[in-house]
């Protein structure tokens, strides 16, 4: 899981050159994030929060976020909405494909101290196919203006309050009948998917393969595998790397420029800086092309670049990355790019000979 932390949150904060104290709007969707945490007390300004794509079970640590209007919270693990009475600005929720079934639909009623929410969206949750569905929510939350994308007239909402008493007895009910208690249901509890202690939730079928039912702790437990499945590549690959450098030559001082070469001396791989880095052939097949992590807030000031036909090397805040390339290249026909996004430096080197096959797959990783 992803932790939210300080130097999580100053990286996606580059737009406002990563000071958090004034910092207005943040993404922190799509990475694997299971608790909120820390943001009402780094970034009590903020007015737009995306967590949408992640793993997150309970509504929690927002009371501090005074200014917040957009909160987006879609597609994660959430059974109930809490902890969002003191949001005092709130004016847009975004709560779709959640996990929200009849009996979170009661805690619906939380909202109703938010004034200024005018905007709620709640399609993709088991509660959205209850037939009172919308009547309910709009019954029990008189200052809304638009639910799922749809607005609200006038009309409807004075229908809604009129059929509220009704369908919260008969809500009531249906879940006494499923024996669950409408009053606990009501209340804002801790969830027990926040636990690291999570039971299996499938079985496996003839074939072998384990199908699982579509529920928050089967989402965990698949990103766990995923995870560990992930960590385990990672591990194969920096092996793989460190094979082509000499570990004698990390330990280095910094250099000023790159070190002299005598004729017929033979290369060796090194990587002072134990830069991550991958060398292999385009897609085309037509160059090949060294792409390099140094980080999104290196200055290329910082980088000087030299690429003869069988070697290439790098000098990075004085480490040298150096190696041997799979095949003859065209120095004078090479260029270098700097991604903005990512930092990341891709030098392309055009082939010599471009008539042949690919490119050595040792050198390819």
């Amino acid at each position: 899981m992803t932790r939210i932390t300080e130097d999580l949150v100053r990286k996606r904060a580059e737009h406002n050159d990563g000071i958090l104290a004034t910092l207005e709007e943040v993404s922190l969707h799509q990475l694997n994030i299971d608790k909120i945490e820390l943001l009402g007390h780094m970034c009590k300004h903020l007015r737009i929060l995306y967590l949408q794509s992640n793993l997150i079970a309970r509504l929690e640590n927002l009371h501090k976020l005074k200014e917040l209007e957009y909160l987006n919270m879609a597609v994660n693990n959430l059974t109930k909405i809490q902890n969002l009475q003191r949001c005092e600005s709130l004016q847009k929720l975004d709560l779709t494909v959640n996990f929200l079934d009849k009996a979170g639909l009661l805690s619906v009623q939380s909202l109703q101290h938010n004034d200024h929410l005018a905007e709620l969206y709640l399609l993709g949750n088991p509660c959205a196919e209850w037939h009172g569905y919308r009547p309910f929510i709009v019954g029990t939350l008189p200052q809304l203006r638009k639910l799922d994308g749809q607005q609200i007239p006038p009309s409807e909402g004075i229908a809604a309050r009129q059929m509220l008493p009704g369908l919260l007895q008969q809500l009531r009910q249906e879940l006494l009948a499923d024996g669950i208690d409408p009053d606990k249901a009501a209340q804002a509890e801790d969830d027990s998917l926040t636990s690291d202690d999570i039971a299996e939730t499938g079985c496996r079928d003839e074939s072998g393969e384990m199908r699982r039912p579509w529920c928050p702790a089967t989402r965990i437990l698949e990103h766990r595998e995923s995870q560990a499945q992930e960590a385990e590549a990672e591990g194969r690959r920096k092996a793989q790397q460190q094979s082509y450098c000499n570990p004698d030559d990390i330990k280095t001082q910094l250099r000023e420029d790159f070190p002299a070469i005598q004729e017929g001396e033979d290369i060796r791989q090194k990587n002072e800086g134990k830069w991550e880095f991958t060398l292999q052939d385009s897609a085309n097949s037509l160059a090949v092309e060294l792409d390099v992590e140094i980080g999104r807030y290196m200055d290329t000031s910082l980088v000087k670049a030299d690429v003869q036909p069988l070697f290439v090397r790098l000098l990075i805040k004085g480490r040298l990355l150096q190696l041997r390339l799979p095949c003859e290249v065209r120095p004078d026909s090479s260029k270098a790019e700097r991604s903005a996004a990512t930092g990341h430096l891709l030098l392309t080197l055009p082939k010599e000979d471009v008539s042949g096959a690919a490119s050595n797959p040792a050198y390819s990783r």
